[in-house]
């Protein structure tokens, strides 16, 4: 479906989310700098929902961690973001495209 086609969006605060549930959770708060997950009530998560996490670390962060305690059907943290950006950027640069799945590979065998 095309964004466009899914209706206004609307903003409120963690206490409105209760009884709702969603297919796409993405985590862009602070609150992984601290290791702690955004006041989130439980059961927010449709069947199969996806959760993403903007920070990245050697471990899965506290939002991915809460996500897959939540019954995620599908986790993931920013690292690949992080790579995909600076790839783009060296294409910019430098003209060539790095091949980011290896990279990407090698960072979490690295890091984890």
């Amino acid at each position: 479906r095309n964004f466009c086609d899914l209706g206004p969006v609307e903003g409120c605060g963690f206490t409105a989310l209760e009884d709702q549930k969603f297919d796409v959770i993405i985590n862009a708060t602070a609150a992984g700098l601290k290791g702690e997950t955004p006041v989130l009530p439980g059961g927010v998560l449709a069947a199969d929902a996806w959760c993403y996490d903007l920070m990245y670390g050697d471990h899965p962060t506290a939002f991915v961690s809460w996500a897959q305690a939540q019954g995620a059907g599908r986790v993931a943290d920013g690292l690949g973001m992080l790579v995909e950006q600076a790839a783009e950027s060296f294409f910019l640069w430098r003209n060539v495209r790095p091949e980011t799945r290896d990279v990407i590979a090698v960072l979490r065998s690295e890091i984890g």
